[in-house]
């Protein structure tokens, strides 16, 4: 036998002595072995070391996810049930899960009325929560292989037939399945008014959800009262709240804003045409000019004067001109004073305007204001008489203007004592009508003549405090018929009768008719 012949039979020697030790070893494991394992871990139930550490014959987590890799990554990740629940994630798997028990054991042996679904990566909320574990969790299957997309338990109950997707839950809760909650912005096109309330089915026909038009138009054509004139887009005007409310800023598109009593008035009542390319450029007349009371004659800016709120209304500044409008006078309809066309010369004076009220007959002149105001033209009347050529003086100034002038034609009352006091001239005209020089304003009795002064015959003693009729017997009879002798007057007093004449004042002073001077006294 060659060497080389011999180290082969020793080579196959030591194989069969090797072989026979893990037969042998194999043997005596099974010999040992509690019991067969489950229907799953069959095909490795000869390889113990598949499942038991060699060290110590424990069966290992290590070992356990080198088979089971998705529950060893969800250990690692935290995620599903054993990586959720914290014994899970961190106890040895045979705390839970034992084998040998035989091929039919169950080593799961899940107690679903106590089973928490919190610890997986689906919680169970709203109509899920009260759902029987086998509608979502097939029998013979691994729990953790149940379907987690809404499609694959709802597939029956999709009416868009797969065409959104299998993303129920972005429109869907699970509190009801008819029940949408799908944020309509997302997709560019926000629901608000009365679009927030209508169904799908009103925009999106046919559950078709692609390639859907936006435009007002494509949906309300048959609410289009314009035909269509206006073009489609129709949210320029109108709003999502109500086809009939309008939100078309007037102002801010025409430059005519809208208010006031324009602010109330439909769109046709102004705007004739349906595509509203009505001609306004003739300014408020193009409207208005059937209700334009001037007929043409103030011009076409009617908004000069009058105010949207009121067509009646003028709110004309007539400051402006010149000719401030107050009290009575701002009451007054601009046609009171302006009779023909506004924009003619018109007077200012009052005489131009009360002409027809001056109840002096133009004596006064024009200058109405110096006497009346404008509060009341028959009332507060402030004339100053004093300031005129007859003061008022003494009683005159009480004496109401009608006890001089018997007409309101001032100018016509004479300024003549005799004028007003003819009746009262106990001298029947004969003394003049200048009653001025005798008798005062303060009373018809009181008298400021001056005898002495006026006349040829001082009053003295005892004359001096004689009144007038002492003398002057004959009230209407001549200051000239007066006799200025004393015999004129006292011939009654004489008691010589006559024998020493007339001139009396040659014994007798006018301080007392008895009191009698001698010639030699009198030389003296």
């Amino acid at each position: 036998m060659t060497m080389r012949s011999h180290l082969a039979a020793v080579a196959l020697m030591l194989a069969a002595m090797l072989a026979a030790d893990t037969v042998l070893a194999n043997s005596l494991e099974k010999l040992v072995m509690p019991g067969r394992v489950i229907e799953g871990h069959a095909d490795t139930e000869a390889e113990c070391g598949a499942c038991h550490d060699d060290n110590s014959d424990a069966a290992t987590a290590t070992l356990c996810t080198a088979c089971h890799e998705d529950v060893g990554a969800d250990r690692l990740a935290q995620t599903g049930f054993h990586g959720r629940m914290p014994a899970a994630r961190t106890t040895e798997c045979v705390a839970c899960h034992t084998d040998h028990e035989g091929r039919d054991a169950d080593i799961v042996d899940i107690n679903a009325g106590l089973f928490d679904h919190d610890f997986t990566d689906f919680l169970l909320t709203n109509a899920h929560a009260a759902a029987r574990c086998d509608a979502c969790h097939a029998p013979g299957d691994s729990y953790h292989e149940a379907p987690t997309e809404c499609i694959d338990c709802h597939r029956d109950e999709d009416v868009h037939k797969g065409s959104l997707g299998p993303d129920c839950a972005s429109c869907h809760g699970t509190s009801d399945w008819p029940t949408f909650e799908f944020d309509h912005a997302t997709t560019g096109y926000r629901l608000t008014g009365a679009h927030a309330t209508v169904v799908c089915a009103d925009c999106h026909r046919n559950n078709s959800y692609d390639n859907t038009p936006r435009s007002c138009g494509s949906c309300h054509d048959i609410d289009d009262v314009h035909g269509g004139a206006n073009g489609p887009a129709c949210g320029d005007c109108h709003s999502t709240s109500t086809w009939r409310s309008i939100g078309f800023d007037h102002a801010a598109e025409t430059g005519f804003p809208l208010v006031e009593g324009h602010g109330g008035l439909a769109c046709n009542d102004c705007h004739r045409r349906e595509d509203f390319t009505d001609d306004f450029s003739a300014g408020c007349i193009a409207c208005h000019a059937p209700d334009d009371f001037h007929q043409g004659r103030n011009g076409k800016d009617c908004g000069s004067c009058h105010r949207p709120s009121e067509w009646r209304f003028a709110d004309f500044d007539h400051d402006t001109t010149g000719f401030r409008l107050v009290e009575a006078h701002a009451e007054l309809e601009c046609t009171a004073c302006h009779k023909q066309q506004v924009d003619l010369p018109l007077a200012s004076d009052c005489g131009s305007c009360h002409a027809f009220d001056d109840a002096h007959g133009g004596q006064l002149g024009s200058a109405c204001a110096s006497c009346h105001t404008q509060s009341d033209w028959h009332e507060s009347i402030a004339f100053d008489h004093d300031l005129s050529s007859f003061p008022l003086t003494g009683l005159h100034a009480a004496v109401s203007c009608g006890g001089c002038h018997a007409s309101p034609r001032f100018a016509d009352a004479g300024t003549e004592c005799a004028a007003c006091h003819v009746e009262d001239d106990v001298h029947g005209g004969t003394l003049g009508d200048n009653c001025g020089s005798c008798h005062t304003s303060n009373g018809w009795t009181t008298t400021v003549f001056d005898h002495d002064l006026h006349t040829n015959f001082p009053l003295d003693g005892g004359h001096a405090g004689l009144s007038c009729n002492s003398c002057h017997r004959d009230a209407e009879a001549s200051a000239d018929d007066v006799p200025s002798t004393c015999g004129g007057c006292h011939a009654t007093d004489d008691v010589h009768e006559g024998q020493f004449g007339s001139q009396c004042g040659s014994c007798h002073s006018t301080s007392s008719f008895l009191d009698v001077q001698t010639l030699g006294n009198r030389r003296k």
